[in-house]
Formats: C-alpha cells, sequence, structure tokens
C-alpha cells in the first residue's frame, strides 16, 4: 500500500467511537464479508475489527504507519490476526479485500487498488468506501488528509479501466450529508477542539435517522458512498 497523505490521524478515535456508523457501514457490505477470507487496507486503529469478527474469522490487515502497525499488532496478537506493513509481503489471495476511507488519503489511488487487485482472487470483492461529493469538501477533509471525495462516476471510470463488475454502488448517510453542508456554509468550528468529538457523537446519534432518509431518498445523496467491485473470473 502507499503510504496515506500525512497527518496524526487525530479523528480516528472519534469516529472508531461512532458504533452506530460503523455499524451501518457493515450492513451495507455484510454479503461480501461474511465466512470470507478478507484483507482490510489502511486499518488506522483497527475501529472497524470487531465488527468484521461477528461476521468472519478470517481477517487479515495492512497498516503503513509504524505507530499504527504496532499498535495493530498489540492490540490483535491474541486474536492471531495478521498485520502487514505493506502488500508485498502477502502470499495468499483474498476473498475480499476492503479500503473503509481510505483511498481519499492516497495521491495516485488508482494504482494502489491495480497493485492490490493481485491479491483478490476472481470472482472476489473489492469494498471500497469514501467521503462523497466533492463539493461538499471542507477544512475538515484537508486537516484529516482527505485529497478529495467522490462521486459514483470515479467508479464507473474505476471499474470500465480495471474490467471489474459494479455489484453495489451507492450514497447513503443524508443526515450527515446536511450536517456537512450546514457546517460548511451557516456555520464554523475549531476543528481540533473538542467540538469534533461531540459533533461526530451527536450526528452518531442520528444514524437511525439517516437510515430511514436514505430509502426515502433511494440513497441518491449522502455523505458516504459505497462502492463493491467484483473481479471477473
Amino acid at each position: 500500500m502507499q503510504k496515506k497523505n500525512q497527518y496524526d490521524g487525530w479523528e480516528l478515535e472519534s469516529f472508531d467511537e461512532a458504533s452506530n456508523f460503523r455499524k451501518y457501514q457493515i450492513e451495507k457490505i455484510e454479503k461480501y464479508i461474511k465466512n470470507k477470507r478478507i484483507l482490510d487496507v489502511g486499518s488506522g486503529r483497527g475501529g472497524l475489527v470487531k465488527y468484521y469478527k461477528k461476521v468472519t474469522k478470517k481477517i487479515s490487515l495492512i497498516e503503513p504507519s509504524k505507530n499504527l502497525n504496532s499498535i495493530l499488532k498489540k492490540k490483535f496478537k491474541k486474536d492471531k490476526i495478521k498485520v502487514f506493513k505493506n502488500k508485498l509481503v502477502i502470499k495468499r489471495k483474498y476473498e475480499t479485500i476492503l479500503y473503509m476511507d481510505v483511498i481519499e488519503h492516497i495521491q495516485d489511488y488508482e494504482n494502489e487498488i491495480y497493485l492490490n487487485l493481485k491479491n483478490l482472487k476472481k470472482g472476489g470483492f473489492l469494498v471500497i468506501n469514501v467521503p462523497a461529493f466533492n463539493f461538499l469538501y471542507t477544512d475538515f477533509d484537508k486537516n484529516v488528509g482527505h485529497l478529495k471525495r467522490f462521486t459514483k462516476k470515479d467508479f464507473f471510470n474505476l471499474s470500465k479501466k480495471f474490467h471489474l463488475n459494479i455489484k453495489k454502488l451507492e450514497y447513503y448517510d443524508s443526515i450527515g450529508f446536511f450536517l456537512i453542508l450546514c457546517s460548511k456554509f451557516l456555520f464554523r468550528y475549531d476543528l481540533k477542539s473538542k467540538n469534533v468529538s461531540k459533533n461526530i457523537k451527536i450526528w452518531n446519534y442520528l444514524i437511525p435517522l439517516s437510515k430511514v432518509f436514505d430509502n426515502l431518498f433511494f440513497n441518491k445523496i449522502g455523505k458516504s458512498l459505497i462502492c463493491v467491485l467484483e473481479k471477473k473470473k
């Protein structure tokens, strides 16, 4: 894995504590990871692992950050979860590879995905979650190392370039979408203050409402975009 844009990951713990959102993410992709051998790329502090463990026992992680890699190895030592620093040392193929809020940190994300497709079995799934809509790009994105936000068009192009089948492609978290609009155009706050943790808690509390509105809006808008691509057999 290429190194992510350099930042200290100060927001990761707050997002990892957003349990309603994390559960919602897993609901979106459960059928593509259940009982499968999975590789989670750019695992950060491993906040999603406890949710993966509920649907599969075959989990491996990649985290290029030296500090975060060390945290992961200590954290999951008893679980015997393999933690790699880069893809070059991997000697097996996986049924599902995940990039959960990762490629927005990578300048040449297409090359990153191309290189890691070698670790994916034919008929396997590539799961990618990203922040949606570049017009929602804020100082928060900049401060956490996001280089861009994405639309469905990015993944239509990606699927054609690498000859992958699109199995799922939808926006979600409509409440998050409107909260970002409000923060971008109606008010501002110090992104590194305690307000961030507080705001994440409020947003997480509203996720059940977001699920309702996502259905009402037919997943046409959302703070996030989930894409599942299948490697052709």
